[in-house]
């Protein structure tokens, strides 16, 4: 296959899908592509691909006692995502709960030994979710102004960043299996029937930040949580797990607080959709 020496390619796995702009051009040229996860419940494998059936999954996980299991994008899927385009930057979950990451850094490896001139870049986004369409806007403006690989991709990385990350927890019971959350953490939960709000550490980690009885508290704490973290306002997006009009009126509730607010709301992966449960949120904005 003949290889393509100026090409882009921006890839991410499910779990931190990119937003690309609307429209006929799209990343006029950039190409974009996720690789999938794979959520294996009994003998059943849920692909996490556009299709997918959250809702009969979620429910498949509900009835089994072992809750599942998640696999990762292997070094192979990553090698074909790329394809033979001459520069690639490829976004990861983060790598604190995920091998997505170490994936994706022995898929560079492979493909730099059979090609050593190629520019492949790695950024572990240290969480999950939506990533804003700022990120691809300041890739695809560093492209057109002629900046170098190094220039573009330290610019990305510096954007991931400055993404702040936080969750609101429709069910822990799958961080919980996953050993993502302490299990005296998840029995008190389940026990007293406990929400939580959770932030993304640094490192990548879920910290919860507030946890409260029921859901009916869940926006006055996004609030609060978003007032904590500094949220001053700008592009902001909404992942939901089968909540879209929760979502909504979260969005409507920024807005009314943060005046100059962007707010994007978009249906969860199937591997986000497992770990925060059914009407869990997942919200992410440029400091």
């Amino acid at each position: 296959m003949k290889r393509n020496d100026h090409g882009w390619k921006l890839v991410s796995d499910s779990g931190c899908s990119l937003l690309v702009p609307d429209g006929p051009d799209g990343l006029a040229g950039i190409d974009y592509a996720e690789v999938p996860f794979v959520i294996s419940v009994d003998n059943t494998d849920y692909i996490d691909e556009p299709g997918i059936d959250i809702e009969k999954m979620l429910e498949h996980i509900a009835n089994c006692r072992s809750g599942g299991r998640t696999s990762c994008p292997s070094p192979h899927a990553w090698l074909e995502a790329w394809g033979d385009a001459e520069n690639v930057i490829a976004f990861t979950l983060s790598a604190a709960l995920s091998g997505s990451y170490n994936s994706a850094i022995a898929a560079r490896h492979m493909a730099l030994e059979k090609y050593p001139d190629r520019n492949i870049a790695v950024i572990n986004t240290c969480g999950a979710g939506g990533l804003p369409e700022q990120l691809t806007n300041i890739i695809y403006e560093g492209i057109h102004e002629g900046d170098s690989f190094d220039a573009i991709v330290s610019a990305a990385d510096k954007a991931v960043r400055e993404t702040q990350v936080m969750f609101a927890l429709g069910s822990l019971d799958n961080l919980i299996k996953a050993g993502r959350l302490n299990k005296l953490v998840g029995y008190a939960a389940h026990r007293f029937n406990i929400s939580a709000i959770g932030v993304a550490s640094p490192g990548g980690r879920i910290e919860l930040r507030h946890k409260f009885r029921g859901m009916k508290k869940t926006y006055d704490k996004l609030i609060d949580t978003l007032r904590e973290t500094g949220f001053a306002g700008g592009e902001l997006v909404i992942s939901h797990c089968m909540n879209e009009e929760g979502a909504e009126k979260l969005g409507h509730l920024i807005k009314a607080e943060w005046l100059d607010t962007d707010v994007s709301v978009v249906p969860a992966s199937g591997l986000c959709s497992y770990y925060m449960g059914k009407d869990g949120l997942i919200i992410t904005y440029h400091e």
